[in-house]
Formats: C-alpha cells, sequence, structure tokens
C-alpha cells in the first residue's frame, strides 16, 4: 500500500496523466531564450567570480610568417586568402570581449542587448575577412585510416606537405637561430594535430621563386594550416591545428570553393557559447572578426582612425581600415565601464547597416558574390561543428523590419563535438544539415524594407522583445565602493578635467605668495583634498600615456581597487546610469518566472501601448526613473542563482 501511495505520488509529481482518457500528451511549450533561464551555466550569473577572457590566438602570430614573395601572393588570391594575409595585428580588448560575451546567447547565436538582438552574420564575415562563403560546406570524408587514402596522419604530411615533425629532431627559428625546439604530432597515438610553429619554421622563406610546382604548392598548403590555425580557426590550445584540412587541400583550385566564411562563423558561434560557461578563463575563434565586428556596429570601446573614416579599402575587406597603424586611440576600458554602457545602450549608438553601398563599391567584387545568401536561415558547417545562422532575428541589421514571430532553432538540434568519435566520417554524419546548406538559396529570409513610415515594426518588436530578454547586467548599488569608476563618457571627461588640473597645478599648491592667483590655486588645492578624502580616483597608467612620469598630488594612501577605472576618453553620447536587472515586463515573483511552467507570450493578446517614434527615443529615455546619479559602479550581483537544496 505504501509503495502503491509513493508511486502514484511521483506521478503527480513529474506531471504524468494518471487517469483514464489522458494518453494524449499536452502540446509542447515554446519557452524564450533568455539568459536568465540558464541560471548558473551562463557566466553573467556569476559577474564578480568569472575572469576577463583572454584570446587564445590572434593575428600577432600571422605577423610571425611574414609573405612578400609575388608568386606567393598570387597563389593566396587564388585561393581565396590574399585579404586575410594582409590584415595586421589589433590590440585586443578583453574586456570588451568578455562585456559581450556575457551577453551571447547559445539558445539563439545573438547577443542580447537593449536594444534588440544582434548578431555576427555571413554578411559581416564577407565583408570583414573578404573569404568566400558561398559554396560546399568545409567537411570532407574520413580518409585516413586502415583501407583508405593514407594509413595514418604522419602518411597524409608526408604527401601533401613533404614532410612531418620528427621528435627525435631538433628544428631551429628562421629568424634567431638560438632558439630551438622539437615538435611532435599532437593528439596522443593519433598524431591528428601538427603545431604551428612547426609549420612557421619548416615552412617560411624568403623567396618561393625558387621552388618546383610541387614543392610550392606544399608551401602554400603549410601556410593555410597556419592561417587556419592562428587566426580563422584556432582552438583553445592556440598553438596546433588538426590535420583534417589538409585532406581537402590536394587540389587547392577545389578547396578555394568551399564555404570558408561559414566555418569560420560556425566556429566562431561555438567558441562563443563555450565562453559562456563561468569556469572558461579564455575564448579561441576568430576574435578578431567578433572584435572588428564590435567596433563597426558599437560605439562602446570604438577606437579613433588617424584617416578620414572611412578609409579607401582600394578592394580590400572592411577589416583593413582597421588595421593598428591607423588607429589613433584605443581607449582602455575595464569591464564594469562596458557593463553600464550596454546597460544604457541607445539605438542611436548602433550602427545597424555599417556596409553602406559607398562602402560595397570600394570593395573587390569577389567579396559580395554571396550576397544573396545573407539571410540564409540555414546550418553552418566547420567539420565536426554544426550551428544555426539565424539572419531573421536580427532583420534591422539587413534593413528588413523586425518580426515577432520568429521560429526558434530546430528542437532536434544537438551540439556535438568530435570527443570519443575519432574515426568518424563527419560528411555522412552531418548530411541531414549538409542537405539543408546545399538547398540554402531555398531557405533567405526576406521582409519589409525599413524606412521611416513604418517605423511602427520596431516599437511592436521591442516590446516584444522585452516581456522575454535578460537586458540588464547591473542593478542599483548597495554600498559604495572606495574607488570613483567613470561610468559614461560624460564622467570619464570629469575624471580627465580633475586630475589634470590637479597635475598641472600641484606643483604651486600651497604656495606663500599674496597674489589672487595663488590664493585660487591654494582653493583649488583644498578642493582636490576635499575630494580625495571623500573617494579614491584611480590614476595609475594615466599620465604615463600621456608622456608624463610624476603621479598627481595625493591625500590618500587607499591602495586602488582591483579594476582600473579609465576607460579612454570617447565621442558619443552620455547614455547615463544603468536600470534594473529586468525590465518592467517581467514577473515580480522572480522564482515562478524562473520556473519552466512560466512562459511569457510572443502573441500579445492586449493592444501594444503607442510608443514615441524612434527619433524621439534618447529623449524619452532620459525621462524614465533612474536611481540618483553615483560616483561610483554598482554591484553585478545582476542575475539570480539556483538556491541550494538543504540536505
Amino acid at each position: 500500500m505504501a509503495s502503491d501511495q509513493r508511486r502514484r505520488k511521483k506521478k503527480r509529481t513529474t506531471g504524468e496523466p494518471s487517469g483514464e482518457g489522458t494518453s494524449e500528451a499536452p502540446p509542447p511549450t515554446q519557452i524564450h531564450p533568455n539568459i536568465a533561464s540558464l541560471l548558473g551555466t551562463h557566466r553573467a550569473a556569476h559577474p564578480d567570480g568569472g575572469t576577463i577572457l583572454e584570446a587564445a590566438s590572434h593575428l600577432l602570430m600571422v605577423h610571425d610568417w611574414p609573405v612578400n614573395c609575388p608568386r606567393f601572393m598570387e597563389a593566396l588570391r587564388l585561393v581565396g586568402l590574399d585579404c586575410v594575409s594582409q590584415m595586421r595585428y589589433l590590440r585586443m580588448d578583453h574586456h570588451l570581449l568578455t562585456a559581450l560575451v556575457e551577453r551571447w546567447s547559445p539558445q539563439t547565436n545573438s547577443f542580447h542587448l537593449t536594444v534588440g538582438e544582434m548578431t555576427i552574420t555571413l554578411q559581416d564575415v564577407a565583408m570583414i575577412l573578404g573569404v568566400n562563403i558561398d559554396g560546399p560546406a568545409l567537411v570532407g570524408h574520413t580518409v585516413v585510416g586502415a583501407g583508405r587514402r593514407w594509413l595514418s596522419w604522419p602518411d597524409c604530411c608526408d604527401d601533401l606537405l613533404g614532410s612531418h615533425p620528427l621528435a627525435d629532431v631538433v628544428y631551429r627559428d628562421p629568424f634567431d637561430h638560438r632558439i630551438t625546439s622539437r615538435f611532435r604530432m599532437g593528439q596522443a597515438h593519433a598524431q591528428t594535430c601538427i603545431p604551428l610553429r612547426w609549420l612557421r619554421w619548416t615552412f617560411w622563406r624568403d623567396s618561393y621563386l625558387d621552388l618546383n610546382d610541387m614543392d610550392f604548392w606544399r608551401h602554400v598548403r603549410a601556410y593555410i594550416l597556419f592561417i587556419l590555425g592562428c587566426h580563422l580557426l584556432p582552438d583553445t590550445s592556440g598553438s596546433e591545428i588538426h590535420l583534417q584540412y589538409l585532406t581537402i587541400m590536394e587540389d587547392l583550385a577545389v578547396f578555394s570553393t568551399y564555404s570558408l566564411g561559414g566555418a569560420v562563423l560556425a566556429h566562431l558561434y561555438r567558441e562563443l557559447g563555450e565562453a559562456t560557461r563561468p569556469s572558461r578563463a579564455n575564448i579561441a575563434g576568430c576574435i578578431n572578426l567578433l572584435q572588428i565586428w564590435a567596433w563597426e556596429h558599437l560605439h562602446v570601446g570604438r577606437p579613433l582612425l588617424r584617416v578620414p573614416f572611412p578609409v579607401e579599402l582600394d578592394g580590400l575587406s572592411v577589416g583593413f581600415r582597421w588595421n593598428e597603424d591607423r588607429l589613433r586611440e584605443l581607449p582602455v576600458g575595464n569591464l564594469i565601464t562596458y557593463r553600464d554602457e550596454l546597460d544604457g545602450l541607445l539605438d542611436s549608438q548602433v550602427i545597424w547597416q555599417p556596409y553602406t553601398p559607398d562602402i560595397q563599391a570600394q570593395v573587390a567584387q569577389i567579396y559580395l558574390s554571396g550576397a544573396d545568401i545573407w539571410t540564409a536561415r540555414v546550418p553552418l558547417i566547420s567539420w565536426k561543428r554544426v550551428e544555426w545562422h539565424l539572419p531573421d532575428r536580427v532583420l534591422r541589421q539587413f534593413g528588413l523590419c523586425p518580426r515577432t514571430d520568429i521560429q526558434p532553432m530546430d528542437p532536434s538540434f544537438k551540439r556535438v563535438d568530435g570527443r570519443g568519435k575519432p574515426d568518424m566520417d563527419w560528411m555522412l554524419y552531418h548530411q541531414a544539415h549538409i542537405a539543408v546548406w546545399e538547398s540554402r538559396r531555398g531557405f533567405i529570409v526576406t521582409g519589409d524594407l525599413l524606412d521611416h513610415h513604418n517605423t511602427y515594426s520596431i516599437h511592436q518588436y521591442i516590446h516584444w522583445y522585452k516581456s522575454w530578454a535578460t537586458l540588464y547586467m547591473l542593478k542599483a548599488p548597495v554600498e559604495a565602493p572606495t574607488t570613483a569608476y567613470p561610468r559614461a563618457p560624460s564622467e570619464r571627461l570629469l575624471r580627465d578635467f580633475f586630475l589634470g588640473t590637479e597635475q598641472a597645478l600641484q606643483q604651486h599648491f600651497n604656495g606663500n605668495d599674496d597674489t589672487p592667483q595663488q590664493r585660487d590655486i591654494n582653493t583649488i588645492a583644498e578642493l582636490c583634498r576635499g575630494l580625495r578624502r571623500q573617494m579614491y580616483i584611480e590614476d595609475q597608467g594615466y599620465f604615463e600615456d600621456r608622456g608624463e612620469h610624476e603621479a598627481p598630488f595625493s591625500m590618500t594612501q587607499e591602495p586602488p581597487h582591483q579594476y582600473s577605472g579609465y576607460a579612454g576618453p570617447s565621442s558619443y553620447p552620455d547614455q547615463g546610469p544603468s536600470t534594473d536587472l529586468f525590465s518592467s515586463q517581467v514577473p515580480t515573483d522572480l522564482e515562478a518566472y524562473l520556473s519552466p511552467d512560466f512562459v511569457p507570450s510572443s502573441i500579445h493578446t492586449d493592444d501594444i501601448a503607442e510608443e514615441e517614434a524612434p527619433e524621439e527615443e534618447q529623449h524619452m529615455l532620459r525621462q524614465r526613473p533612474r536611481r540618483p546619479p553615483q560616483h561610483y559602479t554598482p554591484g553585478t550581483d545582476a542575475l539570480p542563482q539556483r538556491p541550494r537544496r538543504r540536505r
């Protein structure tokens, strides 16, 4: 009897039907993919515990293999990598990248910002990197193993590269012969990976003009592997590349037709999702693409250029105009500042369509060859990895009216990787997704052009979006820290004014001359002392950036906070202080909101409230209720965490 009661109780708690006439299960409920629903599995739920993400690989490694040979450059042009080889190193703004990852939703492959969803699209890949996006998926059959084309991966290397790393050979750096090293092929006994340094040390040359055709194309394959491993498709190791890509380079004319851009985007999507884990300390993928995308679309953390903007591209990709030698000033931001600026992001601070007709007229026509699939809603394949490209969630980036009837990601979609599948034929495994990609022109998302006559669709979309999305990272402060942080451009200017004035006049402080000027300077000195008694204003590194060597006058012995407060001067409008964590549409009963039973509806039965026109947006947002201005950064324990069970 007791066991029957427990069984009936279990049925009731698990929601299983317990009587006759209930054999038909209720239809599945669609849950909106907000970041808050991920609870403790997303780094946004642990804003104080996460680390600043470091890029696992970047373009600085590409500089270690300079290419100046005309014959080699022509080969890269035929393969479609000539533009990538000319991109220069960019200093990574790791704080900005971390702030963006905190707003990345793996459920939608998009950033959840206050102005709506935004993401990196196939258009961005083509315009920024200048690589091919239209063509067969970057995946191939398994051709290494018993009874296959090559018996082992070293055999594949010997055939297509001419050699492979030997563990008992000492190699020398061609740029500094004093540096030596031993290399071995990675991934245990399978030897499926090859070191990037070995590729550079073995195949770099001043000139490739004297090579015969076979050796020349072997050097080109080695360089392509190097570019994939350190720039386009890097993993978290940042030191090696899987040899699976080498197997489709036997005929480089065929390799040039693959959708390399689609593979780059799929790889970056997956790495962004992996980086949302609180335990992750680094991020892989094409980080150069991510940072330039942020600069092209957002004013947050954007540097200034030494030349008039836009730069004359002369057939190169858009990413070329952000080369380091063209940057005049790269803001030195911090995570807390970027969180607050993204919290207060306005529509006027977003460039929805940076690739204007004038810009498109300057790039090579090959970068526009796949323009008709920029809005294709299709899976992207990067060998083992598959990720969905969802342009219907970001239609404003294509100049189209946003929609609220957005279809969710395929419910049967599961993310897989190569762990535990060393012999898998991924071309067969992903054949269903490959079939959709091959029919990509049948999945083009269309819509009405957005202009001043149909802006109501934006109001309708924002009303729907705010009903379920997690918009804000910061919430109202509880107690003031001892360090003052500039949270917006106007506060940075005030900080700059204070430190600059103090530095300029400190040698005249406490003077004994009885002149009006000296009395005014002494008054300023007393005001500076009073301000520094109340709070710590960090100036570490401030004057070094301006060529000064003496620290400003200080009256406090309190150590600086662990985060830097200076984010560099900014020219874009002040967005004011950040607001509460959730929008007004979120229920006050937070536990009910986070439960699986609560499902905000995307179909509104009530009339949508009339909203102001976009040009009045900034004025209306400044009239919203807000907390009194604070001279410190608020706490960042924004997202609730699942309560621990009592044992």
